[in-house]
């Protein structure tokens, strides 16, 4: 008896052992806009892919190329959250407090956002639809979640409610500036080193250093 036991109770060690091993991978959106009027001629020059690395609660959302760039490196358990922002040769690093965090995330609080009917697959995932309302105007949206896909939350998911799953189709709107963002894969594998923390040559502002900086025509 004991001979048999003891290779189940090492196949369970071994299992434990893996499951205990931080999950990391790489997340690829596809990114499409909606501008006012105003901004409607720079939509060219907007990213049209989001690119996530994930290990275990470590997030970085990269949006941009090598050139000019946006990273912002996330840390939920911790509530660390950092922006990394390139332009040539101008690089900047800012870190936001958590009372400074929700000014720069999509404010959902004006919406209801209620189950609906239909279901269909996304990038390999089921997902579920979900109806957005507007509180004021009355305009709806869809919007599509899975529960199939167990990965944390980045920049451009974590204002959503975890409980309704992750957000594979949705849309953010910050002051008319419409994104809508559809999750094209997830690769699971190594992502590169480095990758959470800030680069040499960055230089240190604070959010409202940030903001005081005149904007380049």
């Amino acid at each position: 008896m004991k001979k048999a036991i003891l290779p189940a109770l090492f196949l369970v060690a071994i299992l434990a052992a893996c499951s205990d091993k931080k999950a990391e991978g790489i997340i690829t959106y596809n990114l499409t806009y909606i501008l006012p009027d105003s901004l409607r001629n720079y939509g060219s020059y907007l990213p049209t892919s989001a690119t996530v690395y994930f290990k275990g609660d470590s997030v970085a959302t990269v949006q941009g190329s090598d050139e000019e760039s946006t990273t912002m490196i996330t840390h939920r358990p911790s509530g660390y959250m950092e922006a990394l922002l390139k332009s040539g040769i101008r690089k900047f690093a800012v870190e936001y407090a958590k009372s400074e965090q929700a000014a720069e995330l999509p404010d959902l609080s004006i919406y209801d956002i209620t189950k609906a009917t239909g279901q269909k697959t996304i990038a390999g995932f089921k997902a579920d639809r979900y109806t957005r309302k507007d509180k004021f105007t009355g305009d709806t949206t869809s919007l599509w979640f899975t529960q199939e896909l167990k990965v944390p939350a980045n920049f451009l998911t974590m204002a959503f409610k975890p409980e309704l799953g992750m957000p594979v189709v949705f849309s953010t709107n910050q002051n008319g500036f419409i994104t809508r963002v559809e999750l094209k894969e997830v690769k699971y594998q190594p992502v590169p080193a480095g990758i959470f923390s800030t680069p040499p040559g960055y230089q240190k502002l604070t959010p409202q250093q940030l903001r005081d900086m005149p904007v380049e025509n």
